[in-house]
């Protein structure tokens, strides 16, 4: 059996609950990227607060483990369990909850955390309340203008940690300077996520090849070339790199969004720590 047949039988234990809204399919398995470490996740919008027999009982039908119980927290319910072999990550969320996301949304919210429900729904497959899963399709797309300028411009931003590159470069600072390089990389992907008009699916960032493969704007071997960021040998070649990266992003946000001004932002990621004057 399928991941995704999983996924559709372990939903059919949940559809019978008429708390339950919407029943959707999200995560690799949704986008057809899953691969032998994948799981299975599946997110419940309810039209009212579910209690913990709501959510134990389809896991003991599904005869399944229980790895974690969560308690409402930032607006979700969640937990994970074993059955068959499989690991299952279920996320729920109100109705209400869903619907203020998406409003926050419209209105240029650049929070990843409420991007990241979207962005499952953006690709989500549904199995039950598809009427309504399709009217959150339509409230999400197309790609909120105020969302796709905020995002450029608070991700397209570079602190002094880059700054000091060169130095900690010099001083073969490694772990730092790698703590910087992943940073600044994940705003990059985010700043081509917003101006291709992609929703985050997740928090960290995951499915880098395959994410950066979706997209129609951005630099060339792009995923590619940041792979090789964090294998080089060399910390200076890797600064280099991603200079260069940081370059060809700015050159796709004048061509396909010249109404948003970054050279503020591109003024401080060119910008370099000044050493201390020869003696």
């Amino acid at each position: 059996m399928t991941l995704f047949e999983q996924a559709r039988k372990i939903a059919g234990v949940y559809k019978t609950n008429p708390k339950l809204e919407v029943i959707f399919l999200g995560g690799s398995v949704s986008r057809g990227w899953e691969d032998q470490f994948s799981d299975v996740e599946l997110f419940l919008i309810w039209n009212e607060p579910p209690d913990d027999q709501d959510r134990l009982h389809p896991i003991s039908q599904a005869q399944g483990e229980i790895l974690n119980f969560h308690p409402y927290e930032d607006q979700e319910w969640s937990e994970s369990f074993l059955a068959n072999g499989t690991k299952f990550e279920i996320s729920s969320f109100l109705g209400s909850t869903v619907e203020g996301y998406i409003q926050s949304m419209t209105d240029g919210d650049t929070s990843l955390e409420k991007q990241c429900l979207i962005g499952a729904i953006a690709d989500g497959v549904p199995f039950k309340g598809t009427a309504i899963f399709k009217s959150y399709l339509t409230s999400i797309f197309p790609y909120p203008k105020a969302l796709k300028e905020k995002l450029i411009l608070h991700s397209f931003d570079f602190d002094g940690r880059w700054q000091s590159r060169e130095a900690l470069a010099q001083r073969k600072d490694s772990l730092f300077l790698h703590s910087i390089f992943v940073d600044v990389s994940k705003k990059l992907l985010v700043t081509l996520s917003a101006l291709n008009e992609m929703y985050i699916h997740h928090p960290g960032l995951k499915w880098l090849h395959e994410t950066s493969e979706r997209m129609q704007v951005k630099p060339e071997f792009f995923s590619d070339r940041i792979h090789q960021i964090f294998t080089n040998s060399s910390l200076t070649d890797s600064i280099a790199q991603l200079e260069e990266l940081i370059s060809e992003t700015e050159q796709l946000i004048q061509l396909h969004c010249p109404e948003v001004s970054i050279e503020h932002q591109l003024k401080r990621a060119q910008s370099t720590r000044p050493g201390a004057p020869n003696l």
